[in-house]
């Protein structure tokens, strides 16, 4: 694994919209520079890699995305949303379909017929551990194919060694929490099988984007906040220790900052749109997709699989470069939708992209 000490731009406060200015030429002296932080990790061999060490190893693209590359001129490509719709399909169904099986083969009288909570907790658990692993190998496979963006100023960043430990045990907290809470909001029962019409509404993408948008309605305040009071950023700094972030890091977070991101604001979402149990099951990994995809930096035309092409006549969807730009731009902020940039839209707290123009 290559390993240079790089430097990193410190953005300055990001040019306000309506001035339209491009972004890409702003005076140089509005940047300044400082070293990244320590990963020594990722010079040992995988073998003396320590048990932490190993899983974080998952976040790694290949070694060209920690080098920087040549500017690319060209226009960064459409990403077919089609394409990743298929695939959330493939990764999201079995799960769901497994279950059914189950219910359909195992016969009533059985006492093996129904999942007791805890079962279905532990078995979802595992499918959407699962899911994330995938999830990390797709979205890299696409940073080494594509790029990153601003490879040419700066390349991607390692999980500093002092998070390795934190990164893993908050993605333990993350899928623990959003599983069994899916199940808890969406009323588990253990004898309702996944079925469409019964657990899964037939208009259940409609109802999955209302809850996405609300989702973002509550976090969109609760981040332009932490970064607008200094006594609440320091409780979310943590996670802009990084300026150019990998998939994994969009979980590395303080406590606090887990406890309103992982229960309080997907439970407020839910309150204002109830999802059924298994439309939970479907939303929460369209949610770890975009939050994933949002952190990688693909040089990429790459917008939300489920509400994007609705947003975008109106200029508020979101693509991998706006929450790119959120982070490099750290506590001057700029992009605070995580799902959407609708209310970035209506406040005026939106980014002009640089690279990531629709082709």
């Amino acid at each position: 694994m290559l390993q240079t000490t790089y430097t990193e731009a410190s953005y300055e406060q990001p040019v306000n919209a309506e001035t339209n200015v491009d972004l890409q030429h702003v005076p140089a002296s509005n940047v300044t520079y400082k070293l990244r932080p320590t990963a020594n990790w990722v010079q040992k061999p995988y073998e003396k890699r320590n048990f932490w060490e190993r899983l974080a190893t998952l976040d790694l693209a290949s070694d060209k995305c920690y080098v920087v590359q040549p500017q690319n001129t060209n226009p960064p490509p459409n990403l077919n949303v089609w394409r990743e719709r298929l695939w959330l399909i493939v990764m999201i169904a079995p799960a769901l379909i497994i279950q059914a099986l189950w219910y359909y083969i195992i016969p009533e009288n059985s006492f093996f017929h129904t999942w007791h909570p805890i079962v279905a907790f532990i078995f979802y658990h595992l499918a959407f551990f699962t899911f994330i692993i995938r999830l990390v190998k797709h979205i890299t496979y696409y940073m080494d194919v594509y790029g990153t963006f601003d490879e040419y100023k700066r390349p991607r960043d390692y999980v500093p060694d002092k998070y390795v430990y934190r990164l893993i045990l908050s993605i333990l907290i993350y899928t623990l929490a959003r599983t069994g809470g899916g199940l808890i909001l969406g009323g588990y029962n253990r004898y309702s099988p996944p079925s469409l019409g019964h657990t899964i509404s037939w208009a259940f993408p409609i109802k999955i984007g209302i809850w996405l948008i609300t989702l973002d309605f509550f976090f969109y305040f609760y981040h332009r906040a932490v970064h607008t009071f200094p006594f609440l950023w320091k409780y979310h700094s943590k996670h802009h220790s990084t300026k150019h972030p990998t998939p994994l890091q969009s979980i590395l977070a303080d406590d606090l900052q887990e406890i309103i991101e992982i229960f309080l604001i997907p439970l407020a979402a839910s309150l204002v749109m109830p999802l059924l149990v298994h439309e939970f099951w479907i939303a929460q990994c369209i949610l770890a997709y975009v939050e994933a995809m949002g952190h990688s930096g693909t040089r990429v035309y790459w917008t939300h699989p489920l509400i994007g092409e609705i947003l975008r006549p109106f200029g508020m969807e979101l693509t991998v470069e706006d929450h790119d730009l959120h982070h490099r731009y750290g506590k001057s902020g700029k992009n605070y939708g995580k799902q959407t940039r609708i209310f970035d839209r209506i406040f005026n707290t939106i980014s002009e992209r640089i690279e990531g123009v629709e082709k």
